[in-house]
């Protein structure tokens, strides 16, 4: 055993279950390795963004303590995770095709594992070695019933799941598997129609959470940002507080002013960790209306936060250069 090997080994079983499902949906065979080379990247960017922040080294420390682990354990799995999910829309995308394909070979009287091998072909990308390897596993001797069972875990798309339970059963049965097969690839078809739709009706949504998030929110912290900075100006160029007090010795007795105080680098760390965490969540929300999966939220974050943390220090360097 490597030394990889061992120190994958010493990871919490919880962890590891989950890491080894989702690299088997996403077919990676080297996640051990994958799995602490990005837990050990994700631990040390987390670290190094915790250092640019203007606080304590005892702050920092501490902060550092709990969010060091958390990265080395939450990017790898969501790593993983968006692999096997881009995964699974690549099959179910090719999987109408592919069961016609199969039908086709067994009207023509083609055994199962034959129809499975020449419905493997190269534009069906993943879903390729999937039949290639069910195929090999029932000429070598694997029941078929066995074959389909293995290769329905091998994947997490519930429509080939369904799929290949029809089929299953339809061989168990003595049933017409070529034209159950036909009737399941276009009511598949119809299903990724009716996904493609529904995907189109909420797009207005997706961008109202974009513009908000991602354009809307650095623009008012921005403004926010610069109002403070410029209210501060004032108190400080015109010595507002000393003018007022001249005004009650006049005569109007009571009347006081004083200077606000307010610290403006406070508010730009302030905006820039509130828009961290918004658009933090609006990559989730945004996935969990467009894809119905929470996890792929993980592919848009880098996106949504980056863009929207680089538009309030633009903006913030084009407001200052007014002041």
């Amino acid at each position: 055993m490597s030394r990889v090997e061992t120190l994958y080994e010493l990871h919490p079983e919880k962890f590891k279950e989950k890491i080894e499902r989702e690299c088997k949906y996403a077919d990676i065979k080297r996640f051990r390795k994958y799995s602490i080379l990005l837990g050990v990247i994700g631990a040390i960017i987390s670290t190094g963004l915790l250092s640019l922040l203007p606080y304590g080294n005892r702050i920092i420390a501490a902060a550092a303590v709990v969010l060091a682990p958390t990265s080395y354990f939450f990017i790898p799995y969501m790593v993983f995770s968006v692999a096997a999910e881009r995964r699974k829309k690549e099959i179910e995308k090719v999987l109408p095709d592919a069961l016609l394909l199969i039908s086709t070979n067994i009207k023509s009287g083609s055994s199962i594992n034959r129809a499975f091998l020449a419905g493997a072909r190269e534009e069906f990308g993943p879903l390729e070695d999937e039949l290639q390897k069910t195929a090999i596993e029932i000429t070598g001797g694997t029941p078929v019933k066995q074959a389909l069972d293995n290769l329905r875990h091998r994947t997490n798309s519930e429509i080939f799941q369904d799929a290949l339970n029809v089929l299953s059963d339809a061989m168990e049965s003595g049933g017409n598997t070529a034209e159950l097969l036909e009737s399941t690839a276009e009511d598949i078809r119809s299903s990724l129609e009716l996904r493609e739709e529904v995907s189109s009706n909420i797009r207005m949504y997706v961008i109202f959470i974009l513009m908000a998030a991602v354009f809307g929110a650095p623009v008012l912290f921005s403004i926010t940002v610069y109002m403070s900075e410029t209210t501060t100006q004032m108190w400080t160029q015109n010595d507002l507080t000393e003018g007022a007090g001249n005004f009650a010795q006049g005569g109007q007795s009571g009347l006081q002013f004083q200077q606000p105080d307010v610290n403006t680098d406070f508010l730009v760390q302030f905006s820039i960790l509130a828009l961290i965490i918004t658009n933090t969540f609006g990559g989730l929300i945004i996935s969990q209306i467009k894809n119905g999966n929470i996890k792929e939220g993980a592919k848009y974050i880098p996106f949504t936060v980056s863009t929207a943390v680089v538009i309030f220090i633009g903006l913030q360097s084009v407001l200052g250069n007014l002041l």
